[in-house]
């Protein structure tokens, strides 16, 4: 019984790891500012694919142009894709210098 127990702890704990896994941000500089992110300030954009995903990875200052902030849902800041208008499957990650340029890009 002991032996089980601490096995069914084991998993739990591995299981928590894995969730508590922070995304890596797609950008280095703040695509307002341009000084250096800071991991702690990011957003969620949604996408409905991964070739969205590639999109938003090789022009972000031109997809932040594209996405509407008006998503509840605490991991993406969008509804849809900014691209098709489809459902969101996907989250790319983007970080910001500092919480004022990350507000600019938060649901109010």
């Amino acid at each position: 019984m002991k032996k089980l127990l601490s096995i069914a702890i084991s998993a739990i704990l591995c299981f928590g790891a894995f969730a508590a896994k922070k995304a890596v941000p797609i950008n280095e500089k703040c695509p307002v500012s341009g000084k250096v992110v800071d991991a702690d300030q990011t957003i969620g954009i949604g996408v409905c694919c991964g070739n969205c995903a590639k999109k938003v990875a090789k022009d972000l200052k031109g997809t932040l142009v594209k996405v509407k902030t008006d998503s509840k849902d605490p991991d993406t800041v969008n509804k849809s894709c900014p691209f098709s208008g489809k459902g969101l499957k996907k989250v790319v990650t983007v970080a910001f210098c500092c919480d004022k340029c990350k507000g600019k890009y938060t649901p109010k």
